[in-house]
């Protein structure tokens, strides 16, 4: 904040505020985790080695991961989500989540859980639960990671505009590929 600070409308930050409490206050009230559920992992960063497959490692950190090996992860929408766009959306990122959690304990994830905090004027809590892995989704990540690996390589720097761009410093050179 010190280097770019946020600058606000008028109101606008107590009204970013006052959202952002709505929607915690809604998870815990509504919030599918009972109290006194004990967590197997919390924030965990975790590597896995995908050398076997010609790939560099694999690192990332896992929100949450339930009792019995259910992994969770929290986002925020505008709208209620539909369970098949997400899960399309989500794939490349909760298939490495379940690969990382295969590599860490030796297990087959139980389950994938996205938990949604959706910002309508009403905040509520929607739960996506998709099941483990499978094939097709491991050997797809594997596919994608090698085509960027490749793409890195040949400084084939081709803009694949998404989510990713939010925190994306290059939008000036992105803009600008031709």
């Amino acid at each position: 904040m010190e280097e770019s600070p946020v600058v606000w409308e008028a109101g606008e930050e107590e009204q970013e505020k006052t959202t952002g409490f709505k929607l915690v206050e809604t998870y815990i009230r509504e919030g599918p985790i009972p109290n006194d559920e004990k967590p197997e992992a919390v924030e965990v960063s975790v590597e896995a080695d995908l050398g076997e497959h010609g790939l560099p490692s694999l690192v990332g950190i896992i929100d949450l991961v339930r009792s019995g090996g259910r992994i969770v992860d929290f986002k925020t929408s505008g709208k209620t989500p539909d369970l098949e766009q997400t899960a399309h959306l989500y794939d490349v990122q909760l298939s490495a989540y379940g690969v990382l959690y295969r590599e860490a304990t030796g297990k087959t994830e139980a389950g994938l859980e996205l938990h949604h905090l959706v910002k309508t004027k009403n905040p509520k809590v929607v739960v996506l639960q998709l099941p483990p892995i499978d094939d097709v989704q491991e050997h797809r990540l594997y596919h994608v990671m090698e085509s960027y690996a490749d793409g890195l390589q040949r400084a084939d720097w081709v803009p694949s505009p998404g989510l990713q761009c939010a925190s994306c410093q290059f939008l000036t050179e992105c803009k600008a590929w031709c």
